[in-house]
C-alpha cells in the first residue's frame, strides 16, 4: 500500500479588478477498489464559500465563486491518497467484446467523431495494426 499527497496549485492574475468569478475545479481524487482519497482539501486565496456535487461521469467537483473586486485568485487542491496493488483482472476481453453493439452503445458520446476529434483513416490504420498485433 502506498500513501501520497498530492497537491496542485493553479493562480490567475488579471490586468484590471474583476468584481465576478464563478468557477468549478476537478481536482479530487477517485475511490474505487484500488484507491482510497483519505483527505481532500481545496482552497482559494480570497477566500470562498464552496460547494459540492458529483457530476455525470463520477467526478466529485467543487464550485465556488467570488463577487468582491480582486486582480488575482488563487486555487490549491491538496489531497491524501491510499492506493493499493492492483489485482489480477477478474475476466479478459476480446477485441470482439469492444466491438459489440452494447459497448457502442454505452460509449457512443466518447467513439463518435467530432470537429475537435474528426474521423481518420490513417488513425484507423495504426489501430487496426495495434489491435492484430494484440489478438
Amino acid at each position: 500500500m502506498w500513501r501520497m499527497r498530492v497537491v496542485h496549485a493553479t493562480g490567475y492574475a488579471y490586468k484590471s479588478p474583476v468584481t465576478a468569478s464563478f468557477n468549478e475545479a476537478r481536482l479530487t481524487p477517485r475511490s474505487d477498489s484500488r484507491q482510497n482519497v483519505i483527505l481532500n482539501r481545496v482552497e482559494t486565496i480570497p477566500a470562498t464559500r464552496q460547494y459540492r456535487y458529483v457530476d455525470y461521469w463520477g467526478t466529485a467537483v467543487t464550485t465556488f465563486d467570488l463577487h468582491a473586486p480582486h486582480t488575482e485568485l488563487e486555487v490549491t487542491a491538496s489531497s491524501v491518497v491510499e492506493t493499493e496493488k492492483p489485482g489480477a483482472p477478474v475476466s479478459t476481453v476480446t477485441w470482439a467484446d469492444l466491438g459489440s453493439a452494447a459497448v457502442i452503445d454505452r460509449f457512443d458520446e466518447l467513439l463518435t467523431p467530432t470537429r475537435y476529434t474528426p474521423a481518420s483513416k490513417r488513425i484507423e490504420r495504426v489501430g487496426k495494426r495495434i489491435a492484430k498485433y494484440h489478438e
